[in-house]
């Protein structure tokens, strides 16, 4: 048994390592002034990031599952605002259009979307629909023209800046969710689409974005796939999605680690470093045993994707351990820092805020052990 990632990957796992501590400097900046310096984007262009899970044919790297886990663990090293467009084009509304739109869609967007050049969103939650996608209230009504999109969404992530948005409705509510739901491709200046509000965020991004579709008129094209199939193409990407999630975990909770360890070795305590202490070197060693379990139950989660056992409870098992371990990993790094790791400006306090969220987006961690009971129980 191999336990060693393929050499590409390890190259790649390398290069972004180096990328990204050329970037990290930048964070003092955009804590002082709260703006993401243009040459991070720039930098993560250049280098294929933003097309990562994008496929080959199009102008994408075509990624599998394994190579975009190990590459995001070194990304999430970064203050998420670096990388924040990256995230959608790896999740459910990209690969909708990768996998389900028509030959035309896929060649003017695709290529555009891996250059940066084509931001897009991906509208499912609403505000009285999270976990529970089948009790949402967008409509979408057929006409001589089309499809009329009527309905709000809320915590979508690149809402303001997208120029096209992947937004699922009800053509059919009497088939239920399974039968129900459709998906359709909405350029974002449709007349009656608007951003209806903004909701600043604790930490991870600055805001996610209130959406309103009023009386949007789309043509019959819109359409992504067949009607009626748009909660499976969403829950069809739900596995990725929630490997991604846990290799940012992942990535969050490696580098709280490698913090805190060269804090214990420096912050002075009593005549010694707080590391001559057993009680931090016992802190430590159950940071790193988190660890590296989460590091080995995610990549075994996501080659076995790559190999076709593309198993929901291996999804849910690698994000409900990555985002647990990585949260308690982080919390005691905070504590071995002390007073200094609650203060502004420092990465600890960074990743304090940052990685709470990743127990609760793609499916809170009470809906993974759900979905792993459910596996178990079939």
């Amino acid at each position: 048994m191999d336990f060693e990632l393929p050499d590409e990957i390890k190259d790649f796992c390398k290069a972004t390592k180096a990328i990204v501590n050329d970037l990290l400097p930048l964070e003092r900046e955009f804590v002082e002034t709260g703006v993401v310096p243009p040459i991070v984007r720039q930098t993560l262009v250049d280098n294929g990031y933003f097309g990562m899970a994008l496929p080959e044919e199009y102008g994408g790297l075509g990624l599998g599952a394994l190579a975009q886990a190990a590459v995001q663990i070194e990304l999430a090293r970064l203050p998420p605002q670096f990388w924040t467009e990256i995230r959608p084009l790896m999740g459910p509304g990209a690969k909708n259009i990768a996998y389900h739109c028509t030959e035309a869609q896929k060649e003017m967007l695709i290529p555009g979307m891996a250059t940066g050049e084509i931001p897009v969103a991906f509208a499912l939650t609403e505000p009285g629909s999270g976990s529970d996608p089948g009790s949402m209230r967008t409509t979408a009504t057929r006409n001589a023209d089309g499809w009329v999109i009527n309905g709000s969404k809320t915590y979508i992530s690149n809402g303001k800046n997208a120029k096209f948005v992947t937004v699922y409705a009800y053509t059919d509510k009497s088939a239920g969710a399974r039968g129900g739901i459709s998906a359709f491709l909405m350029p974002a200046d449709t007349p009656g689409f608007s951003v209806s509000g903004v909701i600043e965020l604790m930490g991870t991004s600055p805001a996610v974005y209130e959406l309103t579709f009023d009386e949007c008129q789309v043509p019959a094209d819109a359409l992504i796939g067949e009607e009626g199939k748009g909660f499976s193409y969403a829950l069809e990407c739900l596995n990725e999605g929630r490997m991604n999630v846990g290799a940012t975990a992942v990535g969050m909770g490696e580098y709280a680690l490698e913090l805190a360890t060269e804090e214990a070795k420096v912050r002075p305590a009593f005549g010694n470093v707080i590391a001559d202490f057993q009680a931090i070197r016992h802190y430590l060693a159950g940071m790193a045993t988190d660890m590296r379990a989460a590091r080995l139950i995610l990549l075994d989660a996501a080659w076995r994707y790559d190999q076709g056992e593309k198993r929901r409870e291996l999804a849910s098992m690698a994000k409900l351990f990555a985002t647990e371990a990585g949260g308690r990993t982080v919390d005691t790094a905070l504590q071995i820092y002390g007073g200094a790791g609650y203060c502004k400006g420092y990465a600890i306090e960074r990743l304090y805020r940052d990685i709470r969220i990743t127990r609760i987006y793609e499916g809170s961690s009470e809906i993974q052990k759900n979905t792993i009971a459910k596996e178990l129980l079939r």
